[in-house]
C-alpha cells in the first residue's frame, strides 16, 4: 500500500486495498500493495513527539507513548522509532541510498534501534541544513535518494521517503521560500511510504 504523506493537523484518509495475484509459472501467491493517501500532521511541539501508526494510517495520542500503538514519532527534525530507548516496541530502521520506487525489497540486515543516538539521523542523514552558505538560507532540505527502511513496533516493514519539512510541501526554489518572512511554516513533514502488512520484506506495488 502506498501512502503519500504531509504531516499537519488536518487528516485526509484514503482506503487501502490488498491485492493478491497468482504467478502463472510457479503458482506462488504474491501480495502486491496498492493505496494512496495524503495526510497533514504537524511536528511543531517542542516538548512532545507527534506519534504515528503506519498500519492505521493515523496519528496516535501522546498518552499512548508507552504502548506499541505507534511506530514513528516526530518533533522538529528529530525522528524516533518505537523501540530501544524510545519505546516498548520492536521498531528499528536505517537510511539507504536509492530511488524510492525502485526499492522493491527491504534489506535483510543493517537495522538499528534508538539509543542515545537515534537510528534515523538528522542533518547529513535525511536532510541538509543550508545555513548561510547556500540559497535558500537556513533551510531544512531533504536529501534526494535517501530512503528510510523501517521495522514497525510489531516488526512489519515500511519504506519511507521524506519529501518536505515545510507546510504544504512548497517549492523551495522560489523567492517566496527564500524570504524568511514569507517562507511557509517549518516542522511539517511531507513523505511517501509503503507499508507491508503481511510481515514480508516485499515492497512491490501494482501499477
Amino acid at each position: 500500500m502506498k501512502y503519500v504523506f504531509n504531516l499537519n493537523v488536518a487528516l485526509l484518509f484514503f482506503a487501502f486495498v490488498l491485492i493478491t495475484s497468482c504467478d502463472d509459472d510457479d503458482e506462488n501467491e504474491v501480495t502486491k500493495l496498492e493505496a494512496t493517501a495524503t495526510v497533514d500532521l504537524d511536528a511543531v511541539s517542542s516538548s512532545k513527539f507527534t506519534l504515528f501508526s503506519f498500519e492505521d494510517n493515523a496519528v496516535v495520542a501522546n498518552t499512548d507513548s508507552i504502548s506499541t500503538k505507534w511506530d514513528i514519532g516526530f518533533r522538529g527534525t528529530t525522528i524516533i522509532l518505537n523501540g530501544g530507548t524510545s519505546g516498548p516496541g520492536l521498531a528499528s530502521g536505517q537510511i539507504v541510498s536509492g530511488i524510492f520506487d525502485e526499492l522493491l525489497e527491504a534489506p535483510a540486515t543493517g537495522y538499528a534501534s534508538d539509543s542515545e543516538s537515534k537510528a534515523i539521523t538528522g542533518s547529513g542523514g535525511w536532510y541538509t541544513y543550508t545555513g548561510t552558505t547556500a540559497v535558500p538560507n537556513h533551510a531544512i532540505l531533504p536529501i534526494a535518494g535517501k530512503v528510510l527502511v523501517l521495522k514497525t513496533a510489531d516488526g512489519k516493514y515500511v519504506k519511507m521517503e521524506i519529501i518536505s519539512y515545510y507546510k504544504g510541501n512548497p517549492d523551495t526554489t522560489t523567492s517566496t521560500f527564500a524570504d524568511l518572512n514569507t517562507r511557509p511554516a517549518s516542522r511539517y513533514y511531507t513523505f511517501n511510504f509503503i507499508y507491508q502488512p503481511d510481515g514480508t520484506t516485499n515492497f512491490e506495488t501494482t501499477k
